[in-house]
């Protein structure tokens, strides 16, 4: 039995290698595929353009770097520059370092690996620009909300306009009056936010009546001199308060308008002097604050006589019609001031002219005519106007532009004001706050291609107005 067993094991040995050797031959085909074969089944596309002619042909920056990621010399091959090469390759290593903005006060932010750099603009210094390390009143307006002048120990010292109080940081200006100058109310600013559309108006004709003294009824235009071109077209109609520093003035023995005005203070409001050449008696002449639509009586209105118009010593109608255009009107009434009649700020002449740069927008309203030649608006407008600079103001216009106007509006917009708007504001906005910068004058028609309007630059009045109003601004 032993014998048996023992020569079964070595005959299963023996079989065991005689296959072992048979597959050492003729096995190796059945379990792996030749190099032709298993390229059929496994295939990659290929990065290069074309085969060894690939430095031959431009490099593909989605292919290179975003099918598959690249190193910085397949990215040089695509850009052929270094400088773009290295600004493509910051972002791509990292991600954009100048995304977030990181760099304060005007600085320029440029990307690096990890890391971004800031160049400061002048005045500023640090990681981010964020030290101030010259304080002057051409740089950022010395860091002032309102007004900024030099001080010889703090550089600069900051103040603020009637109606607001220096803030703890001595730079900011805080409210303390119930309706400080160049501030929108609380349920304007709201309505405004709140607002989807803005309506145009549809010019409406209305008929002359007489306006007893305290009456808000429904006004009509009083027809201008066809000579004198005293300039909305191309506008919006304005929410109720949206304006609040706006008067009217009205002829009210034949219930008509005829100019605007701006508050500057409960007692004073400011027009263009050219308003009082139509021979119009003082004592006819009423003053309405917070108005809007002048065909209704909408509850917000209030009617001002006149005690007294100053008009600029230098006006001169005989020499020229436009020169010096301001006046300024003390009202018998003082205005009730409230959400719909609030005065506009005014600025020292440094700061007002700081406003006035080529490009920038500016905000004209009234109630003038909505065409050349057309009808007049019964519903306040506005249209937002770019200050021109100097050189193209007077290149387009046939008539002297003396150094107390300016020029304001499009070349090729049907956008100015018009026939109806004279004395009206011309009002700026900084950091939340309005400030008059000029008063509507005059103009070469209305909207026509190759004209501005022209304003009144109230900047070289500031003194003067001061001088009058005295405490009262």
């Amino acid at each position: 039995f032993l014998r048996v067993d023992m020569m079964a094991k070595i005959f299963l040995l023996f079989i065991i290698s005689v296959v072992t050797q048979e597959c050492s031959h003729n096995c190796e085909a059945s379990v792996f595929l030749s190099l032709r074969s298993a390229s059929d089944v496994l295939r990659r596309e290929r990065r290069y353009n074309k085969g060894f002619l690939e430095e031959m042909y431009p490099g593909n920056l989605e292919r290179e770097c975003f099918e598959e990621k690249c190193n910085f010399e397949e990215a040089r091959e695509v850009f052929e520059n270094k400088d773009k090469t290295m600004e493509f390759w910051y972002k791509y290593v990292d991600g954009d370092q100048c995304a977030s903005s990181p760099c304060q006060n005007g600085g320029l932010c440029k990307d690096d690996i990890n890391s971004y750099v800031c160049w400061c603009t002048s005045g500023f210094d640090g990681k981010n620009c964020e030290i101030e390390t010259v304080r002057r009143c051409d740089l950022n307006n010395g860091g002032c909300m309102h007004f900024c002048e030099p001080h010889p120990q703090e550089k600069v010292a900051c103040s603020c306009a009637k109606g607001y109080k220096l803030a703890e940081n001595r730079r900011d200006c805080v409210a303390e009056a119930a309706f400080p100058c160049g501030k929108l109310g609380l349920s304007v600013s709201s309505s405004l936010a709140g607002s989807q559309s803005v309506r145009r108006i549809e010019a409406d004709n209305e008929t002359e009546s007489s306006l007893p003294d305290n009456s808000t009824a429904t006004l009509t235009p009083i027809l201008a001199d066809k000579k004198q071109e005293t300039r909305i077209v191309g506008g919006n109609t304005c929410q109720p308060g949206e304006i609040p520093w706006q008067v009217v003035m009205i002829y009210k023995a034949k219930a008509q308008w005829f100019c605007g005005g701006s508050i500057l203070s409960q007692n004073w409001i400011v027009t263009a002097a050219h308003c009082f050449g139509n021979k119009i008696p003082l004592r006819s002449i009423i003053i309405r604050a917070g108005e809007h639509d002048l065909t209704k009586d909408e509850g917000t209105e209030s009617n001002h006589h006149i005690a007294e118009v100053k008009i600029h010593p230098q006006y001169n109608s005989t020499r020229s019609q436009y020169n010096h255009d301001i006046a300024l009107v003390r009202l018998r009434e003082p205005i009730a001031l409230r959400e719909f009649a609030v005065p506009v700020c005014l600025g020292p002449k440094d700061f007002t002219e700081g406003l006035m740069q080529p490009g920038d927008a500016a905000v004209v309203s009234g109630w003038g005519k909505l065409a050349q030649g057309g009808a007049q608006s019964v519903v306040l407008q506005k249209v937002e106007v770019p200050f021109v600079d100097r050189k193209n103001c007077k290149i387009s216009s046939q008539t002297e532009v003396s150094r107390n106007m300016f020029c304001a509006g499009y070349l090729g917009e049907k956008k100015d004001s018009c026939q109806g708007d004279s004395g009206g504001p011309h009002v700026t906005k900084y950091k939340d706050t309005w400030f008059l910068t000029g008063i509507v004058s005059w103009g070469e028609g209305c909207a026509l291609d190759g004209k501005y309007g022209v304003y009144t630059k109230v900047s070289q009045y500031y003194n003067w107005i001061t001088n009058i109003l005295g405490a009262g601004l």
